[in-house]
């Protein structure tokens, strides 16, 4: 049977973690990690998406990403995907799937949970024990979000972080002190779950509305109704 097919609403933000064929790595050099940032940023101009975060590991990738248009998430991430794999063979001179199948894309509720997500992608290199400190690591959204670094000009300000203070160091300095809290447990396992396949990530209204408003995007099957 196909699978169903993705849809996107405009409005919305989404979690995009997409992982290495086999979990195998897919940034083999620092090189590898800067030419897959200018590929987002040449694919964000064509399609006009907003970044409000990323973290990019040797094997899997986490990206933050609002649509402009209803629709285009796939076409977004395939475009991005499929410029890295074209790169990454001609560079290394190999064949074969690199990216794992299938995407996931948990949708965010657009206040404190995307905050919490901001700050669980980007602990992800301290976690995994590569730096000591979020601003050590080069691949990430931490240091646009902490001291307005933004070197390749692609990152947008979401209304959560937006919301932390009125002026951009007063804001950077209120993220700071967020990322040094310990991060809500029930929080971080509800993270966990949603990148293990939960597709929404915030209240319990938040889902209730949200499932009813995707339940009427999508298309509904041509024909006769079944009989009851």
């Amino acid at each position: 049977m196909p699978r169903p097919p993705r849809i996107s609403l405009s409005g919305l933000v989404y979690h995009i973690i997409n992982r290495g064929n086999n979990r195998q790595a897919v940034f083999k050099e620092e090189e590898d990690f800067d030419t897959y940032l200018k590929t987002i940023s040449k694919f964000k101009e064509k399609y006009s998406f907003k970044l409000y975060g990323y973290c990019l590991m040797n094997n899997h990738t986490h990206l933050i990403i609002e649509p402009a248009k209803p629709n285009t998430l796939s076409k977004i991430i395939q475009s991005i995907t499929l410029s890295h794999i074209r790169l990454y063979h001609a560079k290394y001179k190999s064949s074969g799937h690199l990216w794992q199948g299938r995407f996931k894309n948990p949708i965010i509720q657009t206040d404190e949970y995307l905050l919490q997500c901001l700050k669980y992608i980007e602990l992800n290199p301290v976690r995994a024990r590569i730096v000591s400190r979020p601003q050590d690591y080069r691949w990430s959204s931490y240091c646009f979000h902490a001291f307005g670094k933004d070197d390749d000009k692609m990152l947008d300000k979401d209304p959560a972080y937006l919301s932390l203070a009125a002026t951009d160091k007063s804001r950077q300095e209120a993220y700071q002190a967020f990322m040094e809290q310990q991060q809500d447990e029930n929080l971080a396992e509800r993270m966990r779950k949603s990148i293990a396949g939960d597709p929404i990530l915030g209240s319990d209204s938040f889902i209730d509305s949200l499932r009813e408003r995707l339940s009427l995007a999508r298309p509904r099957p041509r024909g006769r109704p079944r009989k009851r």
